[in-house]
């Protein structure tokens, strides 16, 4: 389990342009600093649970699927809100045994950071997109566009959650030596599937461009 911020606007750091502009021209909606929290979790056998969008101002939603009455072990950071008596209590209350990953080791040991958050953003970057390239929930009485509604980006969030393959999850999992094999047979082992995968989905759109294209750094 673990929480990542998602922005309104999410035009990323390329721009793809004619050969020879000066000027390169971003559109956007201005809500590129206006962002909300997605929760994502998912399990060792490679199953991806119902994400959770968190925005500022409601307070009246709440997580409360339950996701197993198995016992279970529960990884994530060591947010201080995560230490909380109160939290600690209500996850052994549903037989989760906590595991907490100390301070500056999430890019080791906490499988969304590592290789799981970058193809969840890179499809979330593509709904964007396609969102802006059919005008977006139209214009402002001043002419800017409008931000995108809550309804759309949960749209976004679930279709981007669900693009992720299982077996990206399941790797993961390994990657982190979190669901390893007890006799040790899989501590050596790399997966360099996860980022070959992971290229991939930076790499597929670029192939339809031709010659008269480049791609531009922001």
């Amino acid at each position: 389990m673990d929480k990542t911020s998602v922005w309104f606007d999410m035009a990323g750091n390329i721009t793809v342009n004619n050969k020879g502009n000066k000027t390169v021209h971003i559109c956007t909606t201005g809500n590129d600093k206006n962002h909300f929290t997605v929760v994502l979790t998912c399990s060792a056998d490679g199953t991806q649970y119902l994400p959770n969008c968190i925005f500022k101002g409601l307070f009246r939603i709440q997580m409360s699927e339950n996701l197993s009455k198995e016992p279970a072990m529960i990884v994530y950071d060591s947010f201080h809100g995560h230490l909380e008596e109160s939290v600690k209590t209500k996850f052994k209350q549903h037989n989760f045994h906590l595991a907490v990953i100390p301070a500056g080791l999430t890019s080791v040991f906490q499988l969304l950071d590592v290789s799981i958050n970058k193809p969840f953003k890179v499809n979330l970057r593509k709904e964007w997109h396609e969102w802006m390239s059919k005008s977006g929930s139209g214009i402002t009485v001043v002419g800017n566009l409008k931000r995108a509604r809550i309804s759309d980006v949960c749209k976004w969030v679930k279709r981007s959650w669900d693009a992720v393959s299982d077996q990206i999850v399941f790797n993961s999992f390994k990657k982190c030596s979190i669901s390893n094999l007890l006799d040790g047979l899989e501590d050596d082992m790399v997966y360099e599937e996860i980022d070959k995968l992971i290229m991939e989905y930076e790499k597929e759109n670029l192939e339809e461009f031709d010659g008269d294209v480049e791609i531009v750094s922001n």
